[in-house]
């Protein structure tokens, strides 16, 4: 596979207003999903996240870091004259008649100052689950959780995975006239018209467990909770769920039997769990193989169908989009006893096994049958 370089036009910019505009244009064109600007020894370099995966894409003078992470400060919001401490930020950026939503993060380092864009393009995430690539058998498991009217529901997984994008695509399927939604995120990543969100604001005192104290206040029949990440907010999805309310909720895990334990360890009573979960989603996003140059394989079995070769379609990485690789366990009869009973995880799967689970194992053999993908790209994500 060969290595993406883009070579942005940026020896001809003299401004740093200019180079930054560059930079934004063509990862908005590119459809890149994170800009890293990072002061090297001799130069700054300029890195797109593309599908996943981290590319060059140009390198500029060490004498214009300054300047440039000046500009971005001033689109963001932040201030130019601190320059120790870690800043967060965020900004709209407006080109061909589209509004892209830029998060950025400023760190200090040994050779300067870091910063990192995302990029969080509304129109390019179809917010449909029929469209995410998440499998015939995964898409009706997911519709039938999600009608539960009560509940928590977890979609688990690492940073990066796709896990706010299937919630998403999840509660837009429930939005009715007759039904209240309200999120309390950190940060609204995408806006639902029907949906009352709300983000966290640790400068003005608003963090996840008081907002979400304050929201269940709010008669809401579908509550979002962004992360579940300390005992508290915990303590409070639990609560909400037992209640009346269908809690969802993310959560790090790197598969949906480990989720309960996570809990567990974190102070949430085993028999709480077992009466409020009422699913778990566990995924990862892979990359599609390209359908222009991808060959068949010379060995089948679970090396896939096809092979990557790499042309212009696909920049020569071989690959072009992500599909999402699913697993869900709904908490049946089975899983709650053993949530309540048991915290080794190879207990939990069998059980899970017994409720009609369907694990990431079964997951990637399809995908890999279907030649969606390869055996490198799921050794790839396993590897991260």
């Amino acid at each position: 596979m060969e290595e993406v370089h883009w070579q942005l036009p940026l020896s001809s910019k003299t401004n740093a207003q200019d180079i930054v505009d560059s930079i934004l244009s063509h990862a908005v064109q590119a459809g890149v999903s994170d800009i890293h600007i990072e002061p090297m020894d001799h130069c700054v370099r300029i890195r797109f996240r593309f599908d996943g995966v981290l590319f060059q894409a140009g390198e500029l003078p060490i004498h214009m870091l300054e300047k440039i992470t000046a500009r971005v400060k001033i689109m963001s919001s932040l201030d130019i004259a601190n320059k120790r401490l870690p800043q967060d930020g965020r900004m709209i950026w407006q080109t061909n008649g589209r509004s892209i939503d830029l998060r950025v993060s400023t760190m200090p380092t040994v050779r300067g100052e870091k910063t990192v864009i995302r990029l969080l393009d509304a129109n390019r995430v179809h917010l449909d689950l029929d469209a995410l690539g998440l499998g015939e058998r995964v898409v009706p498991m997911l519709r039938q959780l999600s009608r539960n009217s009560k509940g928590l529901l977890l979609i688990s997984g690492p940073t990066n995975s796709g896990k706010t994008t299937t919630l998403y695509a999840m509660l837009r399927e429930l939005l009715s006239p007759a039904v209240s939604i309200a999120t309390m995120e950190d940060p609204v990543e995408y806006q639902l018209q029907g949906v009352s969100q709300s983000q966290i604001n640790p400068k003005g005192g608003l963090l996840f467990h008081n907002g979400l104290r304050a929201l269940l206040r709010q008669d809401p029949d579908i509550l979002v909770i962004g992360e579940i990440r300390d005992r508290e907010t915990a303590e409070i999805a639990v609560r909400a769920a037992l209640t009346g309310h269908l809690v969802f909720s993310t959560l790090h895990t790197s598969s949906a039997v480990e989720a309960p334990i996570r809990l567990a360890d974190m102070g949430i009573e085993k028999y709480l769990l077992s009466e409020a979960l009422v699913g778990i989603i566990s995924q990862r996003l892979v990359r599609k193989l390209c359908r222009y140059c991808r060959v068949p394989a010379a060995e089948e079995q679970m090396q896939g169908r096809y092979r990557y070769v790499g042309c212009t379609k696909c920049l020569h990485t071989g690959y072009i989009g992500r599909i999402c690789l699913c697993e869900v366990v709904p908490v049946g009869r089975h899983m709650r006893k053993q949530i309540r009973n048991s915290d080794n995880a190879d207990v939990l799967r069998d059980a899970a096994k017994a409720d009609g689970a369907w694990f990431m194992k079964q997951s990637i053999e399809e995908a890999l049958a279907k030649g969606m993908t390869d055996w490198a790209e799921i050794q790839r994500m396993y590897d991260k």
